[in-house]
């Protein structure tokens, strides 16, 4: 006779989530959290952020979603890099989208190609091309995201063009 594996917390966590019980959810996701399991870390920052089964709670989010990113957490750089972004602190926001597009994130890419994409320096515009055109090659990206990628490349091109022309 096997005995069943316990769930985690955070395996526990998401069940409740997925059956719709978010206050539930979100006291399993800060016990785990409290306990160690790091992959916690940034979903208590989310329901922080979002006002999930808790009040919300943007200083909270922040400090969760530091705690992720500082260990690796994909999600917890992307998110973090958010808050900077929203805060106007754009190099600690390219920092942390750094950290995510390192690891593959095609979301992170386009941000990057959004900030780069505003800035008006010819290299700005090089480096917004790279990471919008890695934007459109990632698996992982949102659909809204990926439109306004290839709209921001189209821009570019017809910058350039007319920078040919005039120059």
């Amino acid at each position: 006779m096997t005995s069943a594996r316990p769930s985690s917390l955070f395996d526990l966590a998401n069940a409740a989530w997925d059956a719709g019980e978010r206050k539930r959810a979100f006291k399993l996701f800060l016990a785990a959290a409290q306990s160690g399991e790091e992959d916690a870390f940034n979903s208590v920052g989310y329901f922080f952020d979002h006002g999930i089964g808790v009040k919300k709670d943007p200083n909270s989010a922040f400090a969760w979603y530091r705690r992720a990113a500082l260990r690796g957490n994909l999600a917890g750089c992307l998110n973090l890099a958010v808050c900077y972004r929203n805060a106007g602190n754009l190099p600690r926001a390219k920092f942390w989208f750094k950290k995510a597009y390192a690891q593959g994130d095609g979301s992170a890419a386009y941000e990057l190609g959004r900030i780069y994409f505003k800035q008006r320096s010819s290299s700005s515009a090089e480096r917004a091309r790279k990471y919008l055109a890695d934007a459109l090659s990632s698996r992982y990206i949102a659909e809204d995201e990926r439109d306004d990628a290839r709209s921001l490349l189209s821009q570019l091109k017809t910058k350039v063009r007319r920078r040919v022309r005039s120059g």
